[in-house]
């Protein structure tokens, strides 16, 4: 029976997406990313989550400032993690995503109509290319959210996180904002879109990391010292 309802949720996520998609794609000669993020926040992701039978429980929220800009950092479980911090959140927030992705037609489109910054892993002098845009975001105040693990955890746990994330902190000289994600994988299990089920994510946030609290570590210990911030909330 889980499979069957899954098959449903599936479907109407699917359609709702490819409505997305599609005005991304429509909207893609006119660049229009802060447009596209507000439809991302205010209409996929609730859609979405209320789609999927998703409560959001927020812990901390009173630490978050409205009018800063933050890199976020956030552990990764399932797909659900995207429309959750996105909604859930009091601004549009621009992702990190891998380079792969741009090229899926029409989401492709979307994700570069929607302002959302894609990196390449494999080549590291467009890796750094992609790093220097979403420094310059913060720079002009918007808000990147990155997910260190670099990948879906693949057994539950806060895998090892990539330095990646904290050479962007750096170059940006922006505090970064800790997010632990709880429930989420217990919702849509990685790789197991038959087994979707109702339920509770919770959103830990931390207290935002100042520059100045990192300036002194190498870049290796600063990524492990933000995972255990993380995996400790």
């Amino acid at each position: 029976m889980i499979a069957v309802f899954s098959v449903v949720k599936l479907f109407f996520f699917g359609l709702l997406s490819l409505i997305s998609i599609i005005l991304g794609a429509l909207l893609y000669p006119f660049r229009i990313n802060e447009v596209m993020m507000l439809i991302m926040r205010k209409f996929w992701s609730p859609v979405v989550l209320k789609l999927l039978g998703v409560k959001v429980k927020i812990e901390g929220f009173d630490k978050v400032d409205k009018n800063a800009n933050y890199l976020i950092m956030a552990n990764h479980n399932s797909f659900v993690d995207i429309p959750v911090l996105s909604h859930s959140l009091p601004f549009n927030t621009f992702f990190i995503a891998k380079q792969e992705l741009g090229k899926v037609p029409l989401l492709g489109w979307y994700i570069r109509a929607s302002g959302m910054i894609l990196i390449d892993r494999s080549n590291r002098i467009k890796a750094n290319q992609s790093i220097a845009l979403a420094a310059n975001y913060i720079g002009n105040g918007k808000v990147v959210i990155i997910f260190p693990e670099g990948t879906k955890s693949k057994d539950g746990n806060i895998a090892i996180f990539k330095k990646g994330g904290f050479h962007l902190a750096q170059q940006a000289q922006t505090q970064i904002l800790p997010i632990k994600i709880e429930g989420a994988r217990e919702v849509w299990p990685n790789k197991r879109p038959f087994c979707l089920r109702r339920g509770v994510i919770k959103l830990i946030i931390g207290t935002p990391i100042q520059p100045q609290e990192l300036q002194s570590m190498e870049i290796g210990a600063q990524a492990e010292h933000v995972r255990s911030i993380i995996t400790n909330l």
